[in-house]
């Protein structure tokens, strides 16, 4: 009769908790020079995990104006240098990257991949040999709706959410295509929409960011608010739930 073989040891799931994953050690081995992170809406508690370790372990942040208070609480050791919001920054980028300083952190407002920076200098550092990689963020387009009570995609009204740009935004016409696009003026952003679509499609400008939003509903039309937020169009305007995030 052959002997059966000794049973292996049984490894429960708390015994690995604190072991380092081989995935995230191929990670560390191969560490980009520049990180282009997505910091959220300005939330601390939005701020993802690896932004936070990144964050803490850099030289140099590169930060959007907006969020500069997060770089600030987040990288005590780092030299911040703000940059204006949504803009790309090139050339502060490159001085950052190739002076000697690492590893750089360029912090942006919202989610890394829909910042309006992110292509022009994600190109200019692979043009010059910098190995970069990319963190994403939540996105600000959903979650500064969110805080405001808006859903920007609800199945039952809107069959699409489009995510455009204040300048180059497709025609705001139907109410079950949702539209949201960041502004810097909710005010003109509205009245640019209503001069190429329909002027009184539902709509919602959320002013402000991180922890602190104020949503005034109404139609292209006619919305007031002089002031940056985001702007959404349909029918996912006109309703707003009482819960919060």
């Amino acid at each position: 009769m052959t002997p059966t073989p000794p049973a292996e040891p049984v490894t429960s799931r708390s015994d690995n908790r604190n072991q380092t994953s081989p995935v995230r050690d191929r990670d560390r081995e191969s560490a980009a020079a520049v990180s282009l992170v997505g910091a959220g809406p300005g939330d601390p508690d939005l701020l993802t995990l690896r932004a936070e370790e990144l964050l803490a372990a850099a030289a140099v942040v590169v930060v959007d104006a907006g969020v500069a208070d997060l770089a600030v609480a987040f990288a005590p050791g780092a030299v911040v240098v703000a940059v204006p919001d949504r803009l790309p920054a090139v050339g502060v980028l490159l001085a950052a990257a190739c002076g000697g300083r690492s590893p750089v952190v360029r912090l942006y407002t919202g989610d890394t991949w829909l910042h309006p920076a992110h292509g022009p200098e994600a190109a200019a550092l692979a043009a010059k040999g910098v190995r970069w990689e990319a963190v994403a963020g939540v996105a600000t387009e959903v979650a500064v709706p969110a805080m405001a009570g808006i859903a920007v995609h609800v199945r039952q009204l809107a069959v699409a959410c489009t995510i455009g740009d204040a300048v180059d935004a497709p025609p705001a016409t139907d109410p079950a295509r949702t539209l949201v696009v960041v502004a810097d003026d909710l005010r003109a952003a509205a009245r640019a929409l209503a001069g190429t679509g329909d002027p009184l499609l539902p709509a919602a400008g959320i002013e402000g960011s991180g922890t602190a939003t104020r949503a005034t509903l109404g139609d292209l039309a006619h919305l007031a608010p002089q002031a940056p937020g985001v702007l959404v169009t349909g029918a996912v305007a006109a309703r707003r739930e009482v819960a919060r995030l």
